[in-house]
């Protein structure tokens, strides 16, 4: 007789089985979709990043005021080795002009400062005014002193009256967060382009930009407010009209990128002023060619096919020229991108390598920088007097500790300081100076 096995059937679940896992129980508060939550700025907060924070919050007022000289461009012999401020109506067309940058520890006194060097500011100087092409590229180590080069540039250029167009971030044309069309033959970027033609209408000074008589015929939309109903168009009529007129038209976006030409056009015809274009951060155009922008194949759009970057390319290649015999082009590089083949092959400093991949290279950029026949002019450096010169200044500003002070001989601080700045970094320098606990 053979035993049959019979299963028990049961509803209760076996000890031995894991227990289903249950919800989970959560504590959020619910929000309704209507309402909307944000951070609450109060007095004090830190609603933006770091480095905003410090150049915003105006804590330049409670700086010690330290009375040094005015820097006057024309007289650079006199001014060399001297750290100086400069005069009130250069301070209104550098701020206006962006030439300041938020990491430069402006904050620490009363208003921007400037070292002239002999080596670097005189130098160049001598250059811009003797040299047959005067084209420019400042190459240097992060925090060395570039963007403070550049912004002396353009304190020369007002007072030796010329036009300045100066671009201080490329990376706000390249980041993908302006508005921009296809106009049929490149990408025009009309709310940027709007801000940089408002930028050299308040920079540069309105006599200066009515005395250039504008040599063709334009015809825009008008987009003024103020007469847009009953005036549908602006003429802009050659011999008659100015740059001033030009520059102040109001278009609707979709004529703003002819509009920025039209500019650029008039200024390369003229003879009559100087016009020195100047952009800062430059090696992010040729460390990085490829903008965050999109086309219509989903593919990053290179520099060369933006408007505005054709347009600094051209310039910078000499395509585009401007004919006054004291324009220049001054660029300078940042410290802070990464680096590639294309500056140096396109100074001439490395041969082309085409087996390089274009991530490391682009053979378009390095062909228009070596057709412009741009110079590298390196900025060294400070040396120990020069550095000696910034300590006791800062000592006078009240910004070195008293540790500092008290413990040590001039001698001893400048040579320690020279050694904890990276043999003569201004940045380092001050670094050492103030990001330490007393």
């Amino acid at each position: 007789m053979s035993l049959i096995g019979v299963r028990n059937f049961s509803s209760s679940s076996l000890r031995a089985a894991a227990p289903t896992r249950g919800k989970a129980q959560g504590f959020a508060k619910k929000v309704s979709g209507a309402k909307t939550t944000g951070k609450k700025v109060s007095a004090g907060s830190l609603y933006k990043p770091w480095q905003q924070t410090i150049a915003t919050s105006n804590l330049n007022k409670n700086a010690f005021p330290v009375e040094v000289p005015t820097f006057k461009p024309s007289e650079i012999s006199q001014c060399v080795d001297q750290v100086m401020s400069f005069s009130n109506a250069h301070y209104k067309y550098l701020y206006t002009l962006g030439s300041f940058k938020q990491n430069q520890f402006n904050e620490l006194f009363p208003r921007p400062i400037s070292m002239v060097r002999r080596n670097t500011t005189q130098k160049l100087f001598e250059l811009l005014k003797n040299s047959p092409d005067r084209k420019f590229i400042l190459t240097g180590e992060s925090g060395i002193g570039k963007s403070v080069l550049l912004s002396q540039v353009h304190s020369l250029a007002f007072e030796e009256n010329a036009l300045v167009i100066n671009i201080s971030y490329p990376e706000l044309f390249l980041n993908g967060t302006n508005d921009f069309f296809y106009d049929g033959a490149s990408y025009v970027q009309p709310m940027y382009l709007k801000r940089l033609l408002n930028k050299i209408l308040k920079a540069n000074n309105k006599n200066l930009l009515s005395s250039i008589p504008i040599s063709g015929n334009y015809k825009f939309a008008n987009a003024d407010p103020k007469d847009s109903a009953s005036r549908k168009f602006v003429q802009i009529t050659g011999g008659k009209s100015t740059l001033l007129d030009l520059i102040s038209v109001k278009t609707s976006p979709r004529n703003r990128g002819d509009l920025f030409q039209a500019v650029i056009q008039e200024l390369s015809k003229q003879a009559k002023v100087p016009v020195v274009f100047t952009v800062d951060n430059f090696s992010r155009i040729t460390s990085e060619p490829k903008s965050a922008y999109k086309n219509s194949n989903n593919e990053n759009i290179h520099v060369l096919e933006l408007q505005l970057g054709k347009t600094i390319m051209e310039i910078v290649s000499g395509k585009v020229l401007f004919p006054h015999k004291l324009s220049a082009v001054v660029l300078a590089t940042s410290g802070c991108d990464r680096t590639n083949r294309t500056l140096p092959v396109g100074l001439q400093k490395q041969p082309h390598d085409p087996y390089v991949s274009r991530k490391h290279y682009d053979h378009d950029l390095a062909c228009l920088l070596s057709k412009g026949n741009v110079r590298e002019f390196p900025v060294n450096k400070l040396s120990k007097q020069e550095l000696q010169n910034l300590l006791e200044f800062y000592y006078k500003a009240e910004i070195i500790l008293s540790k500092d002070n008290n413990e040590k001989t001039i001698e001893q601080l400048v040579d320690e300081k020279y050694l904890l700045s990276g043999n003569g970094n201004p940045r380092e320098l001050l670094k050492s100076l103030v990001l330490q606990f007393s």
